[in-house]
């Protein structure tokens, strides 16, 4: 059990406190306003950890231990620093206030690094960031994802898909790489959100997913665009942050060659944040689905140098599928899709032609 210490009765700076968590706000704004100790800084970090005492460090001693309504919040005294952390709706918030700068920054990401060990998903999983827009606020939170990993599913596509996909999926880093877009399109039914997800996974340990629910919304707000994205006005450490990857489904509409007569500047901006001044010095890639054909698509989308990758989702030929079903079931003999050849499985009547919809377990 940490060690604990009282709170001063006094409202810290003046303040008019109401609630402990404007109590907990007030430990750090009166070690700010005092004087001594001027540096702050902040982190996130997806997920919660199931008890926040479990990340305390042994010389940490708790100020305040409040949980409310599934929040919980732990002010602590760490040396000569104040952390305050608070664990609400899947994402864990860390906040440092201290004297000198390379300690809170060392211990900011020594919490960082703490809570991220103490909320670790199996490893079929990833926990994904999503977003919505709400009205006049973007609202993000996070939740763990079943993720396959590439090698599980890599045969599940057309040889021409997964050639193109293997070198993406095996990437590491994008310092050096040119082009911040990755553009995914083909008929429905070929895998690309099982994909995203296997994308997700393999990038895990270098990049965050963040899966935008409503891509309409996110090109259309130049402000929800750039929260997204990141831009939140003040975080000169952002090479210590991981990489974003943005991902946005069924995104037509912004794609097609009248997109800027049908969406209005929506394209510029997803340009301008890929790699114009928009993006310029943030760690992000844009990845984009679509069912369009790539001919029908905007020619600045596909010009070369801006994709980091562009694939095309192809059904399985007639030979692909007889492998994928096995020698027990007669297999189509025209180019089927992946969500075709599960139905053939699971002995549903194939439909003739293309699937509507994109079933959502093999997208």
């Amino acid at each position: 059990m940490p060690d604990t210490a009282p709170l001063s009765a006094s409202s810290p700076g003046g303040l008019d406190l109401g609630t402990v968590g404007q109590l907990a706000d007030a430990h750090l704004l009166r070690a700010l306003a005092a004087g001594g100790r001027p540096f702050h800084r902040t982190g996130e970090q997806p997920g919660v950890v199931g008890d926040l005492a479990d990340v305390v460090p042994a010389d940490g001693v708790v100020l305040l231990d409040s949980l409310d309504d599934g929040s919980r919040t732990v002010v602590l005294q760490v040396a000569g620093s104040l952390v305050q952390l608070v664990s609400r709706r899947q994402l864990t918030t860390i906040q440092v206030v201290g004297s000198e700068l390379p300690a809170v920054t060392a211990l900011l990401a020594e919490m960082q690094a703490a809570v991220r060990a103490a909320r670790e998903q199996p490893g079929d999983q990833v926990r994904m960031r999503l977003w919505a827009h709400r009205g006049n606020y973007a609202e993000m939170s996070t939740r763990p994802v079943e993720a396959p990993s590439w090698g599980e599913v890599a045969d599940n596509y057309a040889g021409a898909t997964a050639a193109s996909l293997a070198p993406l999926m095996d990437l590491a880093d994008l310092a050096a790489r040119a082009g911040r877009l990755v553009l995914w399109h083909g008929v429905p039914g070929t895998g690309k959100t099982t994909a995203v997800r296997a994308l997700s996974r393999a990038w895990s340990p270098w990049c965050e997913t963040h899966y935008v629910a409503d891509p309409e919304k996110l090109f259309a707000d130049p402000g929800y665009l750039l929260e997204v994205a990141g831009v939140d006005g003040g975080d000169e450490d952002g090479d210590d942050h991981p990489w974003r990857l943005i991902v946005a489904e069924d995104c037509d509409e912004y794609l097609h060659a009248d997109a800027k007569q049908r969406a209005g500047a929506s394209l510029g901006r997803l340009l301008n944040l890929c790699d114009g001044i928009l993006g310029h010095g943030l760690q992000v890639v844009v990845l984009l689905t679509t069912n369009e054909d790539v001919g029908r698509l905007h020619p600045a989308i596909t010009r070369p140098g801006r994709c980091l990758g562009q694939t095309e989702f192809l059904p399985l030929s007639a030979g692909e599928a007889a492998d994928w079903l096995g020698a027990d079931t007669t297999a189509p003999t025209r180019p089927t899709t992946l969500a075709e050849l599960y139905a053939v499985r699971e002995q549903r009547q194939l439909a003739r032609g293309r699937v509507d919809a994109e079933p959502g377990g093999y997208l």
